[in-house]
């Protein structure tokens, strides 16, 4: 008698396993949001700039998570035949975070966008105007054309672009990313898997 009932209630654990496994992958799995307009603004790529897998990034150099993304980004990088294009979106509650913006804009005028935008995040929690013009001077930039483009806020025009961009995009926050349009969290494994999703669908 214990053993039939044994048998019996294993043969209905089995059947409510398997209908909670139907049950799961029944359920359609949240799909990223696809934006088809995002573009890429004025900044340089870097990775390589013919990849067919595009990321962009909306970041705050003041943002303490934008800071501790720069690694993971890193890892895709190295790993991964993609090409990143950096967006900016300073958040009003980082007192200057816009004007590092400004600054990154500047050293972007000689050709020095992606160190700058490294020594930014290095030194993210001195970020006033005299650091912002020494930095540039450690990369040997011309210190006069530097200080004068920041002092005329010659960028705060497309600074504000970059921003209003990410907000017809949906951005609130900083660091936000997309991978060919797709929105993805700053998640290394599910930037990864969109990567892989995109490398799958055009069959590289």
């Amino acid at each position: 008698m214990e053993k039939n009932t044994r048998v019996i209630l294993i043969f209905f654990l089995i059947i409510v396993l398997l209908t909670v496994f139907m049950i799961y992958f029944s359920i359609p799995k949240k799909q990223p949001t696809i934006i088809q307009d995002i573009t890429l603004g004025i900044n340089p790529p870097k990775g390589n700039p013919d990849s067919n897998i595009i990321m962009i990034e909306f970041s705050d150099f003041q943002c303490p998570a934008c800071k501790a993304s720069q690694s993971i980004i890193s890892e895709i990088l190295d790993e991964y035949d993609i090409v990143l294009y950096y967006r900016n979106f300073p958040l009003s509650i980082h007192e200057n975070s816009f004007i590092a913006a400004e600054a990154a804009q500047c050293a972007n005028e000689q050709n020095s966008f992606w160190q700058y935008h490294d020594i930014l995040f290095e030194n993210q929690n001195n970020l006033d105007k005299e650091n912002l013009k020494k930095y540039a001077q450690e990369l040997n930039l011309n210190l006069e054309q530097f200080s004068y483009c920041l002092e005329s806020e010659k960028y705060k025009g497309e600074i504000k672009k970059d921003i209003n961009n990410g907000k017809s995009y949906g951005v609130r926050g900083t660091p936000s990313f997309f991978i060919n349009g797709r929105k993805v969290s700053p998640v290394k494994e599910e930037i990864e898997r969109i990567i892989k999703e995109e490398l799958e669908e055009q069959n590289i």
